[in-house]
């Protein structure tokens, strides 16, 4: 039922579709969706538990090993955007179906926000290892400042949220490099005022 729904909106692109075209899909009767789910908002709520906890524990992993097999800042700067990126990137699809039900749903947008500061908290607290390098007067604003932006710029790229006119805009390579470079050289430069 799970994963019927959660391919149902990957298709879609949202969550527009009924509980028999899940039962069709997951091959399933509706009576068994209603036994488990008491609506489809609850069908919708357990997708994104399901999908969080997947993007959760893969974002994980691959922070992890940015943090281990990066020596310098610089270095870091750009193995932390590439595991950001990479790993919304390999769940484009249902991410952005979640997020468009986060702007109607507040327990979508709720669930969400958790699974976003999670990931800005790893970030950050990767990059501020190297905090004697970060040339920034406040070096906490600095790191959460340069997660914002990379998260901002990816997002808008794969489409997430309203902004899905935008989406696959340029080159993805050239827009991971450059984001990188422009962290890395804000943190690094002292503000010149």
């Amino acid at each position: 039922m799970i994963a019927a729904a959660e391919a149902l909106m990957v298709e879609r692109g949202s969550d527009e579709f009924t509980l028999l075209e899940v039962s069709k899909k997951g091959k399933v009767s509706i009576g068994s969706i209603y036994n488990r789910f008491e609506s489809k908002d609850a069908l919708l709520h357990a997708v994104q538990l399901r999908v969080l906890e997947r993007v959760d524990q893969q974002m994980g992993q691959r922070l992890a090993a940015a943090r281990h097999g990066a020596g310098e800042l610089e270095a870091l700067v750009v193995a932390l955007t590439e595991a950001v990126a990479e790993t919304l990137r390999d769940n484009a699809g249902i991410m952005r179906a979640l997020m468009m039900r986060a702007s109607v749903d507040p327990l979508v947008a709720a669930t969400g926000k958790t699974s976003y500061a999670a990931t800005a908290n790893s970030v950050k607290e990767a990059l501020l290892l190297h905090a004697s390098r970060i040339a920034q007067p406040d070096p906490l604003r600095a790191v959460d400042s340069v997660f914002r932006v990379l998260y901002a710029s990816i997002a808008r790229y794969l489409g997430f949220g309203s902004a899905t006119t935008a989406a696959w805009e340029g080159d993805w390579e050239v827009l991971k490099q450059d984001l990188a470079r422009m962290m890395a050289a804000f943190l690094v430069t002292a503000p010149v005022v």
